[in-house]
């Protein structure tokens, strides 16, 4: 099979393989890709770094997370590969992941374990550790690195060994200093996907309106999307100009309260008189999109 009707075939495929949109969750698909390690870092060491990562971008709700290591549909298309060896594994890659529907993939590279030993002021030792994770985000459609961040367990409050159930990066042993800071990369890799993935959706309809101004909206997304009370949301209207598609700014969004898996009350914090107008003026089937507030981070740092 030739290498032009190879990637034909894929294409077609992918009206088969459809997997949710953010259309209908306001998320995107992420594939995480293995990890590397640098030094002489313990396979087990890695894997528990990644695993803790994964459990962090799944607790989110802001993602479609999937493992491309172990992804059953990918593996499978990637074995048919060898029909054409004309085309490299990574541009095959990435066309799979394109009939996926896969948004992007992070990959990431552990640059920095460390556990240091200090001492209680009673004289005992413990160890204390640190991990950084640089993690690239790569955009499917165009295979090229969007952005990179430095996902890092810095700044996380020490706590003695006696605070049972609590985050900490210390330990008896490095050991079990650096597994505990790999528990802890969970909730880093949490803040990570709030701030790097916005959630998507549109503005269903308005609750209420005082003055000529909308007070407060439903939104298309809830429980499922990890919304919580207090999540900002940027609203955007749709324009076309000069034939090329844009969108601008127009209000603000606070969620008052999740009523459903898709579903939250928003109070209209900015611009509810020019909201209401543009709902107003919409057509049949058109709506205006919501966007969530990236939220910063004190553990996630931009390269």
């Amino acid at each position: 099979m030739n290498r032009i009707a190879l990637l034909l075939l894929l294409l077609i495929g992918a009206f088969s393989m459809r997997a949710q949109t953010t259309e209908t969750t306001g998320k995107e698909i992420v594939f995480v890709n293995e990890f590397k390690g640098s030094g002489n870092l313990e396979g087990s060491t890695i894997a528990a770094i990644r695993n803790n990562i994964i459990e962090g971008l799944i607790d989110a709700k802001r993602l479609i997370v999937k493992d491309l290591k172990s992804d059953a549909q990918f593996q499978a298309e990637m074995t048919k590969r060898a029909a054409d060896a004309s085309v490299s594994e990574e541009e095959y890659g990435f066309t799979v992941l394109r009939n996926m529907n896969a948004r992007w993939v992070i990959a990431g590279t552990i640059t920095h374990v460390e556990a240091v030993r200090k001492k209680y002021s009673d004289g005992s030792y413990y160890y204390d550790a640190a991990i950084n994770v640089s993690a690239n985000i790569i955009d499917v459609a165009s295979g090229t690195i969007t952005e990179t961040k430095t996902i890092t367990t810095e700044g996380n409050a020490l706590i003695d060994l006696t605070g049972i159930g609590k985050e900490t990066t210390i330990g008896n042993t490095e050991e079990e200093a650096i597994a505990n800071a790999s528990k802890v990369l969970k909730n880093k890799a949490k803040s990570f996907a709030e701030g790097c993935f916005p959630l998507k959706g549109t503005i269903l309809e308005v609750a209420s309106e005082k003055k000529g101004k909308a007070e407060e909206v439903y939104i298309s997304l809830g429980e499922t999307s990890g919304v919580k009370k207090g999540d900002i949301f940027d609203v955007f209207e749709q324009r076309v100009i000069a034939g090329r598609n844009s969108r601008k700014k127009i209000g603000e969004l606070k969620v008052k309260a999740v009523e459903g898996d898709d579903i939250s009350l928003c109070n209209v914090t900015k611009e509810g008189k020019v909201i209401l107008e543009k709902i107003q003026a919409l057509e049949e089937n058109q709506s205006l999109s919501i966007e969530s507030r990236s939220k910063s981070n004190g553990s996630i740092i931009s390269l």
